[in-house]
C-alpha cells in the first residue's frame, strides 16, 4: 500500500516522452503514469488511476522541502528544483530521442538526472514498478547498480549510478534507496525496457541532457515561414504546444496520438473516462492544421503516407474514424474493473468501443489536409491520388444517411450538421485538387454532389428562428462544432447566419466562461466540464469575424485552464479550477495554435499596409540589367552541395513557400521571405552552383531533370528578388535578364529552355538562335528534343504547369504525368456540340514542337487527354474548329 500518496491534480502534472512513448511526472518528481514501450502499451506505472495498485518511480528529498519546475526552454525536458532550508538540488526528466534509430525495440530509456547545487540533501527513490496495467506484483532483484525484475517476459531494469545507499523493501515488489548528495555531486539513474547491460556505470549513466536539448531545438528551429519569423508575444507557448504535438507524434509510423493516457475522467466519480492513445483521423488531421501554420511540412506528409498505407491495407473500401499507433483497425474496449480509477471515477478502460462507429466528418479533415500539403508542398503526390478519389467517393456515398458525430455520441446515430458540412469539405477540396493537378476525377459528379449538400444543409440544418445552425436535423439543440463552418469556408464568416450561430453558441453553450461541446443528451451518465478545444475555436472564428476584443476575453479566460507547465487536458471545470480528462490532450494544443495564430493575424491585419516601392525599387524593375542571382558572397559556409545540386535547392526552395505560403490569402509572402535567414541560407547554398562540375550530365535524362530544376529553381528566385506582386510581366525582360552562375558559366531561363532543352531553337518571338556556334554551352545541349519538357517548365504563371521536382532515373514516367496533368487541368478545352476544340497558347506559340501543323498539334495534346476525350479528338479531327486560350500571367497559387 502506498501509504504516502494520495490522487493528485491532473494539473499536478508534466510530460516527458520520445515520440514512441511518455510518462507524467508529478510537481514533486513523481512518476505516476508510464506506458512502455509505447504510447499504448500496457502500463508499468499507474499510480494516477489507482493510487493504491497502480504503482510509481518516486525521486525526492528525504526531509521538508519546496519544488518548483520548468522546462528547459523549447524543450520536452523537465527540470524540477527541489529547495530546503540551506540546500537546493535539480532534477532533469526526460527520454531521450535517438533520431537515427527511431524504432529500436531493445531499449527504450528514461533518464532521471539529480544534481544538489548546494549544500547536502537526503533523498529517497521509491520504485513500485506495476507491470500489465498492475495486474503483476513483481519480485524485485538488486545488484550493485541496477535493481531488475524476476519476471522473464518484462525486460525492465532500472539501473543507477549510487555508490553509497541504503535500501530497504517495505512492501512486496516495492524497493527504496536513500542516499546523501553534497554539493556539485550528481546522481543517475535510467529506466531501461529491453535486455540491456550497462558494464560502465560512468560512462553509461551519463546524463544526456546536451545532446537531447539539441535535438529538440533541432526541430522546433527547422520551423521556417510567417510564424517563426518574430519573437512574438505568444512564441513562448506555441512552442511548448508544438513540442507537446512533436511528442505525441509516433516516430516509427508518423501516426499521432490524442493523448497520452486513458481513463482520466470528465467529471471526476463519473463514467466518461476513455482511452486515448490511439489516433484518431480529426484530431490528427486538426494537428497537421497546426503544424502547417508554423512550417512543419514533413509531419504532414508523413501522417498522410501513414494513412494512406493503413487504408490500402484493410482493402481500401473504406476508412475508420481511428487507429492503433502502427495502424490496426480493431481496438476492442475493455474495462480493468481491478482498478478504482482517478478519483474513484470507473471503469478504467482500455481501446475504445469508437472504433466501430461511422463519422462521416473525417473525410472533410482529410482532404482539407491534402489541399493543404498541394498549397504548401506546391504538389500532390500522384500516388497518394486514387486514395484522396476514394476519400471523396465515400463522401458521396455516405453524406445522406445519419452517422455518430464528431462527438462519439453512444445514442446515435442521426443527421449531424457538421458531419455533412465536411461532406461537403471533402468534395470542394478534391474538386479543388483535381483541378489544380489535371488529376483524373469525376468532377462533374462531385460537383453536383457538393451543390446538393449544401442545399440539404441550410434547408434542413439551419433554424431560422434561432437564426443558428443546429446540431442535427430536426433539432434545435446547438453544437460547438457549428463554429467551424466559416474556418472551412462553408459560408463566409460575416454571413448573418454565420454570426447568428456564433452569439447563440456563446448564449445557450457558455457555462462560466467555457463551452460546453452542447447540452443535449449523449447516451451517458454524468456532466462533463468546459471542452478547452470548444473555447479555441470560438477565438479562432470571432478573429476570422474581426470580433478581436471578444476573441482576446475569451483567450484570457481560456489560458486558466492550463496549468503551470503550459499544459492543457481535454477539458476543464473553472468553479473547482480542476483540469479534466486525458492528458496532455492534443486537440486543446491544436486549438491553442490555431487560436493564437489566427487572433495574432487578425490583430496584425488591421495595421498592415504593403509599402509603396521605392523609385529605385521600380526604376530596377524597368531597366533590364541582367541580375546574377546566386553571386552572393557567402559569409558563413554551406554544407557542400552533392554532385547534382538541384535536387537540395528545390527541397530548400519548396520549403521556404510552404513556410511563407499563407493559407488566409492564399499566397506566398515573398516580401517577408526574402528578410529571413532560411532566404539568406538558401542564396548561400544557390553560390554553391558556381563550383559546380556540370560533367556529371552525362544522359539525356540527366541532362532534362536537372535543366527543368534549375529552370524553375530560377524562375522562383526572381520571383523573389524582384517582388513581383502579380505578374512576372512586371519585370522587363524577366527571363533573359535573372541567371545563376553554374561551372563557371551563366544561365537564364531563356538560355535553359530555348538553348539547352529545345536544342538551341528560336524563341517565338525572336528570329536568332540562343547560341553561338563558339559558346561552350551548346556541350550542355540534349541530344534529342522532348516537346514534353513546355508541361514541366514552370512560368510563374496561373496558365504554367505547377512546380515538380523531377528525377533522371524516372523523369520519362514525370515528363508523361506533367503533360496528363496540364492537359487535363488547363491545358484544353472542348465543346463537343460546337465542335470546337481550345488549346493552350503553348501550342500555338511552339507549334513547331508539337508537329508543325494544326493537326499535329491537335494529336499530340489529344494524347494526352483522357482516353474518352481522345478518341472522341480522333473521330472528329477533321471537323474541328480549333482556337487558343487567353493565357494567364498571374502568379499562380504556389508562386502568390
Amino acid at each position: 500500500m502506498f501509504s504516502w500518496l494520495m490522487f493528485r491534480p491532473i494539473s499536478d502534472y508534466g510530460i516527458i516522452g520520445n515520440m514512441q512513448s511518455a510518462a507524467l511526472v508529478s510537481r514533486d518528481g513523481s512518476i505516476d503514469y508510464c506506458s512502455l514501450p509505447y504510447f499504448d502499451s500496457p502500463t508499468v506505472f499507474a499510480a494516477l488511476l489507482d493510487d493504491e495498485k497502480g504503482g510509481l518511480f518516486s525521486l525526492q528529498p528525504d526531509h521538508p522541502f519546496s519544488a518548483t519546475r520548468e522546462y528547459l526552454p523549447d524543450t520536452n525536458i523537465l527540470a524540477t528544483t527541489f529547495q530546503s532550508a540551506d540546500s537546493h538540488a535539480v532534477l532533469f526528466d526526460f527520454m531521450p530521442v535517438d533520431a537515427r534509430d527511431s524504432d529500436n525495440l531493445n531499449d527504450h530509456r528514461l533518464h532521471r538526472c539529480l544534481t544538489v547545487k548546494n549544500g547536502k540533501m537526503n533523498f529517497v527513490l521509491r520504485y513500485a514498478p506495476r507491470p500489465e496495467y498492475a495486474t503483476i506484483v513483481p519480485r524485485l532483484s538488486a545488484r550493485r547498480h541496477s535493481i531488475a525484475l524476476d519476471t522473464g517476459h518484462i525486460p525492465l531494469t532500472l539501473f543507477h549510478s549510487l555508490d553509497d545507499y541504503s535500501i530497504s523493501q517495505p512492501d512486496r515488489g516495492t524497493i527504496e534507496l536513500r542516499f546523501s548528495l553534497e554539493a556539485r555531486q550528481n546522481a543517475r539513474f535510467q529506466l531501461a525496457w529491453g535486455n540491456s547491460v550497462i558494464e560502465d556505470t560512468e560512462r553509461e549513466l551519463r546524463c544526456r541532457l546536451q545532446e537531447n536539448i539539441d535535438f529538440w531545438h533541432s526541430w522546433l528551429n527547422s520551423c521556417s515561414g510567417l510564424n517563426c519569423m518574430s519573437d512574438a508575444v505568444w512564441r513562448h507557448s506555441i512552442n511548448r504546444s508544438l513540442l507537446i504535438l512533436k511528442l505525441l507524434t509516433f516516430q516509427p509510423t508518423g501516426a499521432i496520438a490524442a493523448a497520452a493516457t486513458t481513463s482520466l475522467p470528465e467529471s471526476p466519480g463519473g463514467e466518461r473516462n476513455w482511452d486515448y492513445r490511439f489516433t484518431w483521423i480529426r484530431d490528427a488531421s486538426f494537428t497537421l492544421k497546426a503544424f502547417f501554420a508554423l512550417g512543419h511540412i514533413n509531419e504532414a506528409d508523413h501522417f498522410i503516407r501513414w494513412l494512406h498505407t493503413t487504408y490500402s491495407r484493410y482493402g481500401g473500401s473504406s476508412l475508420n474514424i481511428m487507429y492503433s499507433l502502427r495502424g490496426d483497425n480493431n481496438l476492442e474496449e475493455h474495462s480493468l474493473n481491478h482498478l478504482k480509477g482517478y478519483m474513484d471515477s470507473r471503469p478504467v478502460r482500455t481501446g475504445n468501443l469508437a472504433h466501430t462507429q461511422n463519422q462521416w466528418d473525417i473525410y472533410g479533415e482529410v482532404m482539407d489536409s491534402a489541399l493543404r500539403l498541394s498549397d504548401y508542398a506546391g504538389k500532390i503526390d500522384e500516388a497518394l491520388w486514387p486514395f484522396f478519389v476514394d476519400i471523396c467517393n465515400l463522401a458521396c456515398r455516405n453524406w445522406r444517411q445519419p452517422d455518430d458525430g464528431i462527438w462519439e455520441v453512444r445514442n446515435g446515430p442521426a443527421h449531424f450538421v457538421y458531419s455533412k458540412v465536411m461532406c461537403w469539405v471533402a468534395l470542394d477540396r478534391g474538386i479543388i485538387i483535381a483541378k489544380r493537378f489535371g488529376f483524373d476525377a469525376p468532377v462533374n459528379s462531385w460537383i453536383e454532389s457538393r451543390q446538393q449538400i449544401r442545399e440539404d444543409i441550410l434547408q434542413n440544418g439551419f433554424d431560422s428562428r434561432k437564426n443558428s445552425f443546429v446540431q442535427r436535423y430536426g433539432s434545435t439543440d446547438l453544437d460547438a462544432s457549428l463554429l467551424l463552418l466559416p474556418l472551412v469556408n462553408f459560408l463566409p464568416a460575416d454571413d448573418p447566419r454565420i454570426q447568428g450561430t456564433i452569439d447563440a453558441c456563446m448564449n445557450e453553450l457558455m457555462a462560466d466562461g467555457f463551452l460546453l461541446r452542447y447540452r443535449s443528451d449523449d447516451g451517458l451518465e454524468g456532466r462533463e466540464g468546459g471542452f478547452v478545444l470548444c473555447n479555441f475555436w470560438l477565438i479562432e472564428t470571432l478573429a476570422l469575424c474581426g470580433r478581436t476584443s471578444e476573441a482576446r476575453q475569451v483567450l484570457d479566460t481560456t489560458l486558466e485552464a492550463s496549468n503551470d507547465l503550459g499544459i492543457f487536458s481535454e477539458e476543464y471545470d473553472r468553479t473547482t479550477g480542476m483540469m479534466l480528462g486525458n492528458v496532455p490532450q492534443a486537440f486543446s494544443h491544436i486549438g491553442f495554435i490555431n487560436a493564437v495564430t489566427a487572433l495574432q493575424y487578425s490583430l496584425g491585419s488591421d495595421n498592415i499596409s504593403k509599402p509603396r516601392p521605392s523609385l529605385a525599387e521600380r526604376l530596377r524593375k524597368l531597366i533590364p540589367l541582367t541580375v546574377t542571382l546566386n553571386e552572393t558572397a557567402a559569409p558563413a559556409s554551406p554544407p557542400p552541395l552533392p554532385s547534382d545540386p538541384s535536387a537540395e535547392l528545390k527541397k530548400q526552395l519548396v520549403r521556404l513557400q510552404g513556410g511563407f505560403f499563407d493559407s488566409r490569402t492564399g499566397q506566398v509572402d515573398y516580401r517577408l521571405m526574402k528578410r529571413s535567414p532560411e532566404f539568406m541560407r538558401y542564396r548561400r547554398l544557390a553560390a554553391q552552383l558556381k563550383h559546380t562540375d556540370l560533367g556529371f550530365l552525362d544522359s539525356d535524362n540527366a541532362k532534362k531533370a536537372f535543366w527543368i530544376n534549375i529552370y524553375n529553381i530560377l524562375i522562383i528566385d526572381g520571383v523573389i528578388e524582384f517582388d513581383i506582386e502579380h505578374s512576372v510581366l512586371e519585370i522587363a525582360n524577366f527571363f533573359q535578364r535573372i541567371t545563376y552562375a553554374i561551372d563557371g558559366m551563366h544561365f537564364s531561363p531563356d538560355d535553359i529552355e530555348h538553348g539547352i532543352l529545345r536544342r538551341n531553337r528560336p524563341h517565338p518571338a525572336l528570329p536568332l538562335k540562343p547560341f553561338r556556334s563558339d559558346d561552350p554551352r551548346r556541350q550542355l545541349m540534349v541530344e534529342s528534343f522532348d516537346p514534353r519538357i513546355h508541361f514541366a517548365l514552370v512560368c510563374a504563371s496561373s496558365s504554367c504547369p505547377p512546380i515538380e521536382f523531377y528525377d533522371h532515373r524516372q523523369i520519362d514516367r514525370q515528363l508523361d504525368i506533367a503533360a496528363r496533368s496540364f492537359i487535363n487541368r488547363n491545358g484544353l478545352e472542348l465543346q463537343k456540340e460546337r465542335l470546337q476544340l481550345r488549346l493552350s497558347r503553348i501550342f500555338l506559340w511552339y507549334g513547331d514542337d508539337f508537329g508543325g501543323t494544326t493537326a499535329d498539334v491537335v494529336r499530340y495534346a489529344a494524347s494526352f487527354a483522357d482516353s474518352e476525350t481522345a478518341r472522341w479528338i480522333s473521330r472528329h479531327l477533321d471537323d474541328l474548329h480549333v482556337s487558343y486560350l487567353p493565357y494567364n500571367w498571374n502568379l499562380n497559387s504556389a508562386l502568390g
